[in-house]
């Protein structure tokens, strides 16, 4: 496997001239999309020809001049290959006249997905590509992205909707469990009734919940059988990736519904070795802090791989597909060079911290062009060449956990669920704390080994506390004098009934009521009922109240590791930043300046929008 983090350039177009600009600046590692779909304009994704022209005919042709084509900018380059399983229209016309079921896997991923002709057509042109590239190309490909569903992000968009297959699949998931077998996937009432302002309860929605927790086990389940069949057919260390498990980012109408709710899953399992999501679109403006859409601590723990996709539209982006596509509605929050360099750097930062591979993603073109901008490229990959480790993590006091079991109870359907008022706004104040963070899943508390440095622990929408959940609680969390946040209610449901009560008696908040910190014995507890109500103010005064140590006297994106420190701001000014001990010498990376020196503090000054980079040596 390859340990050091790719560092790689991506693009839909045929965009030449910025490949060699990245080739100058070192960059080898590049993306090739064999693609034979439309994207979610009816655009088609590649401007190279289909390669899966009918039932068991593939012309590789396409996939050949695309390796080609890179090869004449970077002769010996690293392919990082995606691979279409979204289905071209003919299939689609053909299974459907052909009683198949549905099999639009763009828009109806999990009707695809459950039709056994649709994945043995699907699987057979995977397994064609991957040995054509193997045979060909195999010492140039270093991994295979597996692309399905929306946007290729393995989402569904089908609302959950019944299919003769899909019944079938379900019937099966259910039996599997022990459980009767139902007559029928819920209806569309059933499917999103919610008499909790907007939240399902465990026993009117029994059969909801089951459903969706089966939905999204049906696209993980699915992930990893194309991955099996892949994994058998490359050579051993040669990786697989997917876009997968975007808990931190999914609002209406996709929370749910999208299928991401078993991210857990994935992450057990040795078929998948790293997952993908484009930066968090939420806290993309400058002073904001970026990020990522899928649980980092947890990536770390289960010793998987991440490659954050940086998208972000420069200044200079095209947003002109065609002469009659023009992507108008899409805001470019970056307004000139100084302002995408500050941007970018943010980025290429947060992947540094976070042990991330990275690609650069030119999506329609023109997004990397200035020459300062290049220049900026160039260096990003001189301290990545030395810095980046795929083990490198925050050094954080404060740990977020999501619960993607409770998740399921929100609905997310109609439009003013507050499906993506829980995790982006929450974020946004993790952000601005001036102190790194965490974030994991619930299931990982057994399993982390350092969970004693966590001294504020936010638990957001854990709306289902189970016994199982409550011992974990107790055994791991509620101890040390740890402070807990609460979020959007906690311990509603235990799994089998509603109670306002238990809420109470679990956290010492009534619902809707927020407060704290308040002594609950050995540990903390203090509540904020939505997380729109949430403040950076409020979020750092509780940090420091639990003995967290805050880098920034100021609410800015402050990330630490044990040799590395980032700064972002929005704006001119200079900031004092608290080291948590004297470092003997500190060098900001991207001017290659002695900041300080026999100090526990470094100030910063920012004559504009900009993005520093520190390392620390403390002997």
């Amino acid at each position: 496997m390859n340990r050091k983090p790719f560092f790689a350039y991506r693009s839909f177009q045929k965009e030449f001239d910025a490949m060699r600009e990245f080739h100058a600046a070192g960059v080898n590692q590049f993306c090739v999309f064999p693609a034979h779909t439309t994207n979610s304009l009816g655009e088609p994704y590649s401007e190279y020809p289909p390669t899966w022209l009918a039932p068991e005919v593939y012309d590789f042709a396409p996939f050949d001049q695309q390796i080609e084509d890179v090869k004449k900018i970077s002769p010996n380059p690293e392919i990082l290959c995606m691979v279409d399983l979204n289905s071209p229209s003919w299939l689609v016309r053909r299974l459907n006249v052909a009683h198949c079921g549905p099999a639009d896997s763009f828009l109806s991923l999990t009707d695809a997905l459950s039709s056994p002709a649709w994945f043995d057509a699907t699987r057979n042109y995977m397994e064609s590509l991957i040995r054509h590239a193997e045979e060909k190309y195999g010492h140039l490909i270093q991994c295979y992205i597996l692309a399905c569903g929306t946007t290729d992000e393995w989402m569904d968009y089908s609302n959950g909707r019944e299919s003769l297959q899909k019944l079938n699949r379900y019937r099966e998931w259910v039996k599997a469990r022990g459980e009767a077998e139902p007559e029928c996937i819920p209806t569309y009432a059933q499917r999103f009734h919610a008499p909790h302002n907007g939240l399902r309860d465990p026993q009117q929605d029994a059969d909801a919940l089951r459903y969706w927790q089966f939905h999204s086990e049906l696209v993980a389940d699915s992930i990893l059988r194309f991955a099996g069949a892949a994994r058998a057919l490359i050579p051993e260390g040669k990786e697989i990736g997917v876009f997968y498990g975007y808990v931190l980012e999914l609002g209406t109408k996709r929370l749910v519904q999208a299928g991401h709710l078993a991210c857990d899953k994935l992450l057990a399992s040795d078929q998948i070795d790293f997952l993908i999501s484009p930066g968090s679109y939420q806290d993309r403006e400058l002073g904001g802090g970026g990020g990522f859409m899928i649980p980092n601590g947890s990536i770390h723990l289960a010793k998987k791989g991440y490659l954050h996709e940086c998208d972000h539209r420069t200044h200079t982006a095209n947003l002109e597909l065609t002469s009659y596509i023009k992507l108008t509605w899409m805001p470019l929050l970056w307004k000139n060079e100084t302002e995408d360099i500050a941007g970018l750097r943010r980025e290429f930062c947060r992947s540094l911290f976070h042990g991330t591979s990275l690609w650069w993603f030119d999506m329609w073109g023109k997004f990397f062009t200035g020459r300062e901008t290049l220049r900026e490229i160039a260096r990003f990959k001189q301290i990545w060449d030395r810095l980046a480790d795929r083990n490198r993590q925050p050094d954080a006091e404060v740990a977020l956990f999501v619960d993607p079991a409770s998740l399921r109870y929100v609905n997310d359907e109609s439009e003013n669920s507050f499906a993506g008022a829980i995790m982006p706004p929450l974020l946004r104040c993790g952000n601005r704390l001036g102190a790194p963070y965490r974030v994991y899943t619930l299931a990982d508390l057994p399993r982390i080994p350092d969970l004693d440095r966590f001294k504020l622990v936010i638990l957001p929408a854990l709306y289902e506390v189970t016994q199982e959940k409550r011992a974990l609680l107790e055994q791991y969390l509620f101890r040390k004098n740890r402070t807990i946040l609460w979020l959007h209610g906690a311990g509603l449901s235990d799994g089998e009934r509603w109670s306002e009560a238990a809420m109470e008696e679990l956290t010492g908040f009534p619902l809707d009521a927020s407060g704290g910190p308040v002594s609950r014995g050995s540990w903390f507890s203090a509540s904020c009922p939505q997380s729109d109500a949430l403040t950076p103010g409020i979020l750092r005064d509780l940090a420091r109240s639990a003995g967290v140590h805050l880098y920034s006297d100021s609410p800015l994106p402050v990330w630490a590791s044990e040799d590395l420190l980032m700064v972002h701001s929005a704006a001119a000014g200079r900031y004092e930043i608290h080291l948590p001990r004297q470092a003997a010498k500190v060098t900001e990376l991207f001017s290659n300046r002695i900041a300080s020196e026999q100090s526990d503090r470094i100030l910063c000054d920012f004559d504009g929008p900009g993005t520093l980079l520190f390392e620390l040596q403390y002997r």
